[in-house]
Order: C-alpha cells, then sequence, then structure tokens
C-alpha cells in the first residue's frame, strides 16, 4: 500500500550472487560531480591502460555520478557487447555506509552494499530506513588486452553526497480534479543527463499510485509516447513531438496539455515555454483564456498572530488588527488559529470547540467536539475541522452555512494506539498532510482529496508515509508545492527538531529549536518558515539552525 517502502525486488533486480572464494578489501569509490567557475564540467576519468579488474570496477562506480552524454565515461569501463546493452537511467541505487567488494575466480565480481534509498526510472524516490542488503554481480572480459566489465545489471549506484550532487528534485505537474489547479509530484532526476527528456516521459506514464486515485488527471492521452529525442530546445522553446494519439483530442484538451507540459519543463535551465508538434509538424493551439488553470499562489507575506490581546498583522513589531475580526478572535482566547484572507474569516481552536468568526465579528462555535486540531478553509470554502482521535468521523467539512459532512481516517490496525497532532492542506486543495502520534514515535503521511465537480471533498486516497519519526509530534506545515515541514521533540529534553520533506520522501534536518510550539509556512520556501516557541519567541531559519527575531506572540497562527 505504501509507496516509500515497496521492495527493492520490484525495482531492476540484480543477479543472484555466486560464491567467491577470496575476500577483497571493502572499496569507496566517490566522485562528486561539479562545475567549475567558467562552466566547464569535471568528470571522472575513464579506465587507464594496465587497469586491473579491481581499478575498473572502482572507476565504473565513481563514473555512475557523471550522467553527462548517456554516461559515456562509465560506458568507457564496459565491453563493447554491455555498452549497448547496459540502461544506466533503470534505476539509481542509494547506498547507506561502505560496500563490501569479493574477487575471486572465473572473472567475477561481488559488490554487496546497504540500499538506503532508490530512484527509478520515472524519477519516483523509495526510501528504506532499515537499508537491507543488496548484492551486485560483475563479470570481467578482455578486449584488446584490456580488462572490461561485460556482465552486469542496469543502474548505477552512488553515496549519499554523490546523489546530491548527481541528482536534482523537479515537479512534475497534473489537473486537481474539475481542472482547478496545478499540483506537483516531485520526482528526481540526473541534472546532467536529458532532464527534458526524463520530465516529459514521466509525465507519460502512469502517475504516482496515491495522486492518481481519482484527486488528480492527466490531459496527455493515455498510450502517448515521446517520438523524438532529445528534445530540441530553441530560444528557451522546447519542442515536445509526441505520438499521433493527441490528434485525437480536442483544443481545450490539447491546451491542458500545453499548460502541463510548460509548468513542468520550465523548471530546467534554458526552458521558458513548450509546444506540441506530431511528425515534427506543430499543432496550433487556441488558449483558453481565463479559464487556464493555475499554480496556487501563496499567502500575504506578514505573519498574522495574537499578541498583547490584540489580533492581526505583524508589522514592524506591532499588530495592525484586522477589522471587525481582532476583537472578537482576542476575546475568545484561542489556542490556535487559522486566518483565511480570501474569505476574510477566522477559526478559533479552544478547549470547548472550534469557532467561527467572519464579516459581522461574532463568534460562532461551529464544532463542539473538545479535542479538535487547529481548522483550516479551503480555497472552495469549506472548514476542515478535526478531532485528535481517528474515527469514521475525524474530520467534519463544514459548509459556510455550517452544516458539514464527514470524512474518516484509516490509520492501519493499531489505529486505535494513535492520536492526530497536526493536520495541514496543501494550498492546491489536493493534498492533505498528517502528523500522528503512534506508541513508538511519529509519523508523517500523505494523503490525496477527492472532489466532486462542485469541489466538495468526497474521499481521500490510500496514506504514504515520508518517513517514521522518534519523539513527540508537535506540529507540520506545507513549505511549498513540493515540501512539507515537521517537528518533533525529545519528551525529555524539550530539545526539538524540524525536518524537511519533500512529497516524493527525501528528507533532512532543518536544526534543532528548544521547546517547539507552532509551526507556520510562509512564502519564499524554507526561508518563509516561522516558529513559535514555548516562551513566545519567534524564530526563523538561519542556516541550519534558528534564530530569534525581535517578535513576541502568544498564538501564530496558520493562514492562506
Amino acid at each position: 500500500m505504501r509507496e516509500f517502502f515497496v521492495c527493492f525486488a520490484m525495482v531492476a533486480l540484480l543477479a543472484s550472487c555466486t560464491t567467491i572464494p577470496q575476500q577483497g578489501p571493502v572499496m569507496s569509490s566517490d566522485f562528486s560531480p561539479r562545475v567549475t567557475s567558467d562552466g566547464v564540467d569535471v568528470l571522472p576519468p575513464g579506465p587507464s591502460a594496465g587497469a586491473t579488474q579491481d581499478d575498473i570496477l572502482a572507476g565504473f562506480m565513481a563514473a555512475g555520478a557523471a550522467a553527462q552524454d548517456n554516461y559515456r565515461v562509465a560506458r568507457s569501463y564496459l565491453s563493447v557487447e554491455a555498452q549497448d546493452s547496459w540502461n544506466p537511467n533503470a534505476v539509481a541505487y542509494i547506498r547507506a555506509g561502505e560496500p563490501e567488494v569479493t574477487l575471486g575466480g572465473a572473472n567475477i565480481a561481488s559488490y554487496v552494499l546497504s540500499v538506503g534509498a532508490s530512484v527509478d526510472e520515472f524519477g519516483r524516490y523509495f526510501d528504506s530506513p532499515e537499508a537491507p542488503a543488496q548484492s551486485f554481480e560483475f563479470q570481467f572480459v578482455l578486449e584488446e588486452g584490456e580488462w572490461r566489465i561485460s556482465a552486469l545489471s542496469d543502474g548505477v549506484v552512488l553515496s549519499q553526497a554523490a546523489f546530491r550532487e548527481a541528482f536534482t528534485s523537479y515537479r512534475l505537474y497534473y489537473f486537481s480534479a474539475g481542472y482547478r489547479e496545478l499540483v506537483a509530484d516531485v520526482r528526481w532526476f540526473a541534472s546532467r543527463g536529458e532532464v527534458s527528456t526524463k520530465i516529459v516521459r514521466a509525465l507519460l506514464a502512469k502517475q504516482t499510485f496515491w495522486l492518481d486515485q481519482g484527486a488528480t488527471i492527466s490531459a496527455l492521452p493515455e498510450g502517448t509516447g515521446l517520438a523524438l529525442t532529445p528534445i530540441p530546445v530553441t530560444e528557451g522553446v522546447a519542442t515536445v513531438d509526441l505520438t499521433t494519439q493527441v490528434l485525437g483530442v480536442d483544443d481545450i484538451t490539447r491546451y491542458r496539455m500545453l499548460v502541463q507540459l510548460t509548468a513542468s519543463l520550465q523548471q530546467v535551465q534554458g526552458i521558458s515555454s513548450a509546444r506540441i508538434s506530431v511528425n515534427q509538424n506543430e499543432l496550433v493551439i487556441p488558449a483558453l483564456g481565463s479559464d487556464t488553470p493555475t499554480l496556487a499562489t501563496g499567502r500575504d507575506s506578514r505573519l498574522v498572530v495574537l499578541a498583547n490581546r490584540s489580533f492581526g498583522y505583524l508589522q514592524g513589531g506591532r499588530v495592525e488588527p484586522l477589522d471587525r475580526l481582532s476583537l472578537a478572535v482576542a476575546t475568545l482566547i484561542p489556542e490556535e488559529i487559522f486566518y483565511s484572507s480570501r474569505f476574510n474569516q477566522a477559526l478559533a481552536t479552544r478547549s470547548d470547540g472550534l469557532w467561527r468568526v467572519g464579516m459581522s465579528g461574532e463568534p460562532t462555535l461551529l464544532d463542539d467536539r473538545a479535542d479538535l486540531l487547529r481548522a483550516v478553509v479551503d480555497s472552495c470554502g469549506f472548514t476542515w475541522s478535526s478531532s485528535a482521535n481517528p474515527s469514521e468521523e475525524t474530520i467534519r467539512l463544514f459548509t459556510p452555512d455550517g452544516e458539514f459532512t464527514t470524512l474518516g481516517l484509516e490509520l492501519g490496525a493499531d489505529s486505535s494506539l494513535v492520536s492526530l497532532v497536526s493536520l495541514e492542506l496543501a494550498r492546491d486543495d489536493t493534498r492533505l498532510l498528517l502528523l500522528v502520534q503512534t506508541q513508538t514515535g511519529v509519523r508523517a503521511l500523505l494523503a490525496a482529496v477527492t472532489r466532486d465537480e462542485d469541489c466538495v471533498p468526497e474521499a481521500l486516497s490510500d496514506f504514504v508515509e515520508l518517513g517514521p519519526l522518534e519523539g513527540f509530534g508537535v506540529d507540520a506545515a506545507w513549505i511549498d508545492d513540493s515540501a512539507v515541514a515537521v517537528v518533533v521533540e525529545d519528551p525529555l529534553t524539550q530539545q526539538g527538531e524540524v525536518i524537511v520533506f519533500d512529497t516524493g520522501g527525501s528528507s533532512s534536518s532543518l536544526g534543532q529549536p528548544t521547546k517547539p510550539v507552532t509551526l507556520v509556512g510562509g512564502i519564499g520556501g524554507v526561508s518563509g518558515l516561522r516558529l513559535l516557541s514555548e516562551d513566545g519567541i519567534i524564530y526563523q531559519p538561519r542556516g541550519n539552525g534558528w534564530q530569534a527575531t525581535t517578535d513576541r506572540a502568544d498564538v501564530l497562527a496558520t493562514q492562506r
């Protein structure tokens, strides 16, 4: 069910290991691709004359980080026949620790490593916290008196450092149901290896399973292929030559295809727009005008806080009241607040339930449950109110009139042992981030939201886990359309840690704030995050840590 924990046997299985009688030394051959100040790529060397089998294998592994010219350097370590058959793009294995190499008779080498993660041919990242052992087998042959690798499995092996240097994350874009918003799906590709071709091929393949359950749509017709590679780029315009399936769709669908391709390809250096051709003849595609789907935009850059019994925007160390909302919200003395500038309303969470304050300035009790999390209002006007206790009625969806429907949560067999800590909806209204506390730690989960033609949320997809975490869950927030941040805390020391995940599952630490209480996302990516501590100090990211600002607050509100 969870894509991030699929068995590695499902992705480009390597040949089984043959018993080798002689144990060799541990080999560590890292090469991190880099570019000089004058823009010249620095590549690993090819095989030297008289190189031993050890040297050939070490050089080949190091060259796996250099994707230029379809891994030209790595192929130079292979026999003529193997050069034609080896597919380096099938999978990238990211090793945890050092490999163990065994050289033996019959010109065979065994290369065993612990796999910490992998990336498949379509750029999907698969984490493996348990780091299972994986065996690679290589065979060698003499060609013109020099050793070359004659048999191997597809793919490359990289250290963590080499992977971070060689691969870059990109966002594939799909449409939300109803074509309201563009929704991102993070993929990883070797940044020096025909990225535009890989992006288009990934778009033409099946979507990631948890998005492909009714929440997102691709405008590209099923069965469409990429007819011409590499994708030519002229004056910043990428010409994507597709197969004839696209001729059978109407102009609206063609335009949506163009929007999807352009949004995905604009991340590639040197590409500013795209056009579609068939048999190298450009398709003339009329624009949709105001009906064009767009990327969800950010909110006001200012923080919204409750401080000194005043609620509003924090500006220059002072709180600018929000018209009629300010006094009503401050009077409620809430524990958590959500503010929607679009609907000019605030949601105040207290021990006695969820209160809504609108244009009238009169608070209304919306949800009388006593164990509620911070609420959120989506772009369609629905208020998401969630209980901390998972059940068939955990999430209540309130209309502007106060009527509600429910969404249940299925969190696995141990659902009776967990509680919800945080529920955050992405700005595209299509992806839901949950932080869940269990008896053994914290789970950060993603699910996709399926909506009907009137934008009413109907169901949640299967959950995928970004990663198990230790400690107690504190809060979570969306950083942008492709990344989230999660705060956990050591219950004994009250030392917190902020972990950043991309929605594909890759993670990194963003420092260890003390006594964290609330985390909110802003604009500008990671730099827009703000964290409120127990003593009321607002912190901002600085390098690999958190720096105190001069601002203080009683409650730091989330907003959109």
